[in-house]
């Protein structure tokens, strides 16, 4: 068997494929057993095994599930632990921030921010970041649902209050198709419409002001 040595030092993802594989061989189970058990091929198995392919957040969690693994040690969280890696430095902690925060300013230059984005449009901007190889399928995937979980965690009791000033571009630039673009328009006036919400553009006849 043409058994390839892996290097977790490597890299985050090398240590996760090399964690799969030791678990799955403690279990005394092949690729072929831990596919059937997850419902991926194995080919994909050994591809993540081998940090060719990155984990994403469904094979995670369908991973702790057949080894039954709970608590803080989960494939889920190293997963996370990659993801966050890929962000800009400290965006996590924003995040985290943001879900508790009473007051919420925004100031966007080109393109919609992501707690005003629709699915359709974050995954036209993602689907570019793939075409120019920034990030790969599945990361362009696990960035809209995490625009789509802030979003989320903005609606709560009490709502925070949230400020959005964009620049003309942002609505000016076409994103996708013209049905993109009028579903994240109709966004937009949902959400100047909410009670806790402010939403304004700043015009380019602002000049240098």
């Amino acid at each position: 068997m043409n058994r390839k040595e892996l290097n977790p030092d490597s890299s985050p993802r090398a240590a996760f494929g090399a964690r799969l594989r030791d678990m799955r061989e403690a279990c005394k189970w092949t690729q072929e057993d831990l596919a059937e058990r997850i419902q991926y091929s194995s080919v994909h198995i050994s591809a993540v095994e081998t940090a060719r392919k990155p984990p994403t957040l469904r094979f995670t969690r369908s991973v702790d599930r057949a080894f039954g693994i709970e608590g803080t040690d989960t494939f889920e969280r190293e997963w996370r632990d990659i993801r966050h890696g890929s962000l800009l430095e400290g965006f996590p902690e924003y995040v985290d921030h943001e879900a508790r925060a009473a007051e919420i300013r925004l100031y966007e230059v080109g393109v919609i921010p992501g707690l005003l984005q629709t699915p359709e449009y974050a995954a036209v901007l993602e689907a570019d970041a793939v075409r120019r190889e920034a990030i790969s399928p599945e990361q362009a995937e696990e960035r809209v649902e995490l625009a789509m979980r802030r979003q989320a965690a903005r609606v709560r009791t009490p709502s925070p209050l949230l400020i959005a000033v964009l620049d003309e571009s942002c609505v000016r630039r076409p994103m996708g198709e013209p049905e993109v673009m009028q579903a994240q328009f109709e966004r937009l006036l949902a959400f100047a419409e909410q009670p806790n919400t402010v939403l304004q553009v700043a015009p380019f006849s602002m000049g240098e002001r």
